[in-house]
C-alpha cells in the first residue's frame, strides 16, 4: 500500500535531488480493534469521496451526504456515528448550524470540522457550534489518527 503523507511543511531534510524527505504514514500503521462509524458531510463530491476513502483505509466504515439538512435527517432518523467529519460550507445548511442542530439533538460523539481555510474567527465559530476538532483540507493523518485511536480505546499518537 502506498504510504501518505502529511501536510504542510512538515519534513526533516531534504533528500535526492533536493525533494523533501517526509515522515511516512502508512495505513498499515494503524489498527483498529473495535467497529467505528463515521458520516462525513461534504457538499463536494471529490472532497466527500478523498475523506471518505482516507477513513475506509484506516478501517472505518463509513456514510456520506452531500448538505447540512441530510445529515440532520440522518442523525433525526436514529443513525448513530462515532465520528462525524463536516465542512463548514454546506449547501443547504452550513457546517455552523447543521452542527448546532445535530447537537442540539443530543448527538455527543467526536466531530471534526473541516474546510479548505479557516480565518481565526471561523474556528473559534466552528468550535463554538459544537465541533471537537478542526481541520483544513485534506485531512491529515497527524489530526485524524489521534482521533481514530481514542475512539477505539487506544491512546498512544502515530
Amino acid at each position: 500500500m502506498a504510504p501518505a503523507f502529511p501536510s504542510g511543511d512538515d519534513w526533516t531534510n531534504f533528500g535526492i535531488g533536493g525533494r523533501p524527505n517526509y515522515k511516512r504514514f502508512s495505513f498499515r500503521d494503524i489498527v483498529l480493534r473495535n467497529r467505528l462509524t463515521a458520516l462525513v458531510v461534504d457538499g463536494v463530491n471529490f472532497c466527500r469521496m478523498v475523506e471518505e476513502g482516507f477513513l475506509r483505509a484506516c478501517g472505518v466504515e463509513t456514510q456520506g451526504v452531500d448538505n447540512g439538512d441530510a445529515a440532520v435527517e440522518l442523525i433525526a432518523s436514529g443513525a448513530k456515528f462515532d465520528l462525524i467529519v463536516i465542512d463548514m460550507y454546506l449547501p443547504i445548511l452550513d457546517g455552523l448550524e447543521t452542527t448546532r442542530r445535530i447537537r442540539a439533538m443530543g448527538t455527543r460523539c467526536k466531530m471534526v470540522g473541516v474546510s479548505a481555510s479557516f480565518s481565526e474567527r471561523d474556528g473559534q465559530a466552528f468550535l463554538a457550534a459544537g465541533v471537537d476538532a478542526l481541520s483544513e483540507k485534506p485531512l491529515s493523518p497527524e489530526i485524524l489518527v489521534p482521533i481514530l485511536r481514542e475512539l477505539d480505546g487506544q491512546y498512544s499518537s502515530i
